[in-house]
C-alpha cells in the first residue's frame, strides 16, 4: 500500500476508534494532519473502499473500517509501547501486595475492564473461568443495536466452549489480536488475548472499534507479571 493511503487509513481508524462516528473527508482535511487537498482525500478514501479496507454506511457521508482494515491496522501499527505510568504503578502495587495468583489476576482484570470499557475473561484452566466488565462492554455505542447485544450475550454465555478454540490459536506467553472471523468470541468483536500458562488465558473482549495499542500493551505487561 502506498504510504499516503497507509497514513490516511491509520487516521480514519484512529478517529473512528475515538469518536464511534463515520469519518468524512472534510473532517480529515480540516484535522490538519494531512498536507493534501480535499479532492485527493476523497479519491484516496474511494480507493481504500474499493480495496476493502473501508466501507460506506448508507446513512452517512463518512466511512468506517472493515475487518480487513482493522487487520491491516493491527499488523502495521500495533507494536511494543511503554505502558502508561499510572497503569504500571497500579499493576506493580497489586503484584507486590497480593501473593495469590488467582486473586491478583482478578484484580488485574477488574482494572483493565474499568479502564478499557471492555469485558475481560480469564481462564485459570478450561473449567475455571472468571469474567468482569460486561456492563462496561454493553455501554459501548455498538450495543445500542439490540441484535448486536443479543449476539454478544450469547458469546458470553458460551465463553467456556469458545475458550477451547482460543487455546488452540494462542501459544504459551504469546499475545494475539483476534478480529472478526478469526475471533472465536464472535465475528462482530475483537479479542486481545495472552496465554500465561498451559491452561490459563487473559483476554480483553470488545467491539472491533477498540483501543488496540493501549489494550495490547496492558495485556502483554500483565502476562509478563503472572507468567
Amino acid at each position: 500500500m502506498q504510504e499516503r493511503k497507509k497514513q490516511l487509513l491509520k487516521l480514519v481508524i484512529e478517529t473512528y476508534i475515538e469518536s464511534a462516528e463515520p469519518v468524512g473527508s472534510k473532517f480529515l482535511v480540516y484535522s490538519g494532519k494531512l498536507d493534501v487537498s480535499g479532492a485527493t482525500v476523497r479519491n484516496e478514501l474511494r480507493d481504500l473502499e474499493e480495496m476493502g479496507y473501508l466501507t460506506h454506511p448508507h446513512t452517512s457521508a463518512g466511512r468506517i473500517p472493515t475487518n480487513i482494515g482493522y487487520r491491516y491496522y493491527v499488523e502495521n501499527f500495533i507494536g511494543p509501547k511503554k505502558i502508561n505510568a499510572k497503569a504500571k504503578d497500579f499493576l506493580d502495587n497489586v503484584d507486590a501486595k497480593v501473593s495469590d495468583v488467582k486473586q491478583k489476576t482478578k484484580e488485574f482484570a477488574k482494572f483493565v475492564a474499568e479502564n478499557s470499557g471492555n469485558a475481560v475473561i480469564v481462564a485459570f484452566n478450561k473449567n475455571s473461568v472468571y469474567y468482569t466488565g460486561i456492563s462496561y462492554l454493553f455501554s459501548q455505542p455498538e450495543f445500542r443495536d439490540y441484535a448486536h447485544t443479543v449476539s454478544m450475550s450469547a458469546v458470553i454465555d458460551q465463553c467456556e466452549e469458545r475458550l477451547i478454540d482460543v487455546f488452540d490459536i494462542v501459544g504459551f506467553k504469546e499475545t494475539k489480536i483476534l478480529i472478526g472471523e478469526d475471533n472465536p468470541f464472535g465475528t462482530n468483536c475483537s479479542t486481545i488475548v495472552s496465554r500465561f500458562g498451559d491452561d490459563s488465558l487473559f483476554a480483553v473482549v470488545g467491539p472491533m472499534r477498540m483501543e488496540y495499542l493501549s489494550n495490547f500493551t496492558l495485556v502483554e505487561y500483565i502476562s509478563d507479571i503472572i507468567s
